[in-house]
């Protein structure tokens, strides 16, 4: 399989990244993916202009256009024969030999390349049984609203929902009030409780493409949707629970912990039935 780093095409695991690269040795670095149907990616521009965003925000030289992006995207989808995957950018400040915390632009050349991948390996029975979700404090940085390479946390939190047989953890933090819910280890979680959508609000937390593509989309059908900080016992006494990424899309929620919901609640339908059809719009888009 072919790769897509620095303006060209290489083997994808032929030696090419630097050791001294302070996405290796800081972590400083953003990553964005896409989902790939149809030999397209979903919502490219979303994403990557995600990370364009947060690329100025971290001073990060962003090297590419999205319109020479797009291209390699979709030439290396075609080269690695990927009708359904994953696109996945990553974006590092570039080598640093001295490895020094300080950070020296003038010496700096960023980093950047594609991966075109086959799907990780999802159950469809989530889709259709509904996904278990276990809790896990969320014990990351103050800068979860930008999609950085800093993903311990995050996998510490997925791995102890698998690790109990789940598909996803619910992480979540304390203030005066309680427990709050703030996201999945790569999911965005919502609720229902007459016939309203609740989601946590934009407070440290990612926000995520699919996120907003699902409460557009519940508004333009008449659902009324509520951001705001949203606390366990409200998921746990929800009418519904589900959860939406790049990968899972809209997907179910059976259970928290012991605590079960319908399989596929009146809402969960309705908006797993329109994120389905407006993938294909932004499929067709793309012909």
């Amino acid at each position: 399989m072919d790769a897509w780093l620095n303006g060209e095409f290489v083997k994808k695991d032929a030696p090419a990244v630097c050791f001294e690269d302070r996405g290796n040795t800081f972590g400083d670095g953003l990553f964005e993916v896409c989902r790939v149907l149809k030999r397209r990616p979903l919502f490219f521009e979303e994403h990557l202009k995600r990370m364009e965003v947060s690329a100025a925000y971290l001073k990060l030289r962003f090297p590419y256009s999205l319109e020479e992006i797009y291209r390699a995207t979709r030439e290396l989808i075609e080269r690695n024969g990927i009708e359904t995957g994953e696109a996945y950018y990553q974006l590092t400040r570039g080598k640093d030999a001295n490895r020094e915390h300080r950070i020296r632009p003038a010496n700096l050349s960023p980093t950047f390349f594609i991966l075109a991948l086959p799907l990780r390996e999802v159950s469809l029975k989530n889709w259709e049984t509904g996904a278990q979700v276990y809790l896990y404090p969320d014990r990351r940085h103050l800068l979860c609203e930008h999609k950085t390479l800093n993903l311990l946390a995050n996998v510490l939190a997925k791995n102890s929902a698998n690790d109990r047989g789940g598909y996803e953890a619910m992480m979540y933090r304390r203030d005066a009030r309680g427990i709050y819910v703030t996201e999945g280890g790569s999911s965005s979680f919502f609720c229902v409780h007459q016939e309203s959508l609740l989601t946590p609000e934009i407070d440290n937390i990612l926000p995520g493409v699919t996120r907003k593509k699902v409460l557009e989309y519940a508004a333009s059908i008449g659902i009324r949707t509520i951001e705001r900080r949203v606390y366990l016992k409200e998921f746990l006494t929800a009418e519904e629970v589900f959860l939406a990424s790049t990968v899972s899309k809209v997907m179910p929620v059976r259970a928290i912990e012991n605590q079960r919901f319908p399989t596929i609640g009146k809402i969960t339908a309705i908006m797993m039935k329109e994120i389905e059809r407006r993938i294909e719009e932004n499929i067709r888009a793309q012909l």
